[in-house]
């Protein structure tokens, strides 16, 4: 047999399993290679369990690493009404790891780090100290319009910050360095080719 035609060989394999796994019930078990290694398959429950285990979004920006779930759970929580926004939420129920701490829901809109909810929280936070990194966006090029010949430029207006910007075949370029996870960008992509994810602790670059 070719190179070429066991490539298309393998291509084929690929494209039946794809289907048979979006065929199969919620309920199935989960033959990740994660549950493979746990040595053990995952229900629907089994998923949500370890879902209850990971943040919901990243904390507000001054509160990085100061939250505190006991003491969470018995605030007010003044910072959700503090954010004009309306995108500092808390973790829902008490089986949550992180359950009655707030956090970023990026859906609609993303952090201005304009700071109101700092001087709401009763921690008395020092609002002075440069904010914290929320994350870091990831482009997936082959989910973004621009990068597949359709003119867009939907998240060009969303980024104070300088990490996108537009080459000369009008395709995002995504300036990690200068990424402060603000989310804002995330809402406004029709084909969510952006992405949020957690990095470690580091604190924004002031300009």
């Amino acid at each position: 047999m070719s190179c070429a035609a066991s490539r298309r060989r393998i291509a084929g394999e690929k494209q039946v399993l794809t289907r048979q796994r979006m065929s199969a019930p919620a309920d199935d078990v989960d033959n990740s290679r994660r549950a493979f290694l746990r040595g053990a398959f995952l229900t629907r429950k089994g998923r949500e369990g370890d879902e209850q285990q990971h943040p919901l979004g990243p904390a507000p920006p001054w509160h990085q690493g100061c939250l505190d779930t006991e003491r969470c759970q018995t605030c007010e929580a003044p910072c959700v009404d503090a954010c004009g926004l309306g995108i500092i939420k808390r973790h829902p129920n008490k089986e949550h790891l992180f359950a009655g701490q707030p956090y970023l829901d990026f859906t609609e809109s993303g952090c201005t780090f304009c700071g109101d909810c700092v001087t709401a929280c009763p921690m008395e936070l020092d609002k002075t100290t440069t904010p914290a990194k929320l994350g870091q966006v990831k482009l997936e090029t082959p989910l973004c319009l621009a990068w597949n010949d359709v003119f867009c430029m939907s998240c060009r207006s969303h980024c104070d910050h300088g990490a996108l910007s537009f080459d000369q075949r009008r395709r995002v370029q995504l300036n990690t360095e200068a990424c402060t996870g603000c989310g804002r960008c995330l809402s406004v992509c029709p084909t969510q080719a952006l992405s949020f994810q957690h990095v470690a602790r580091t604190s924004i670059d002031p300009k």
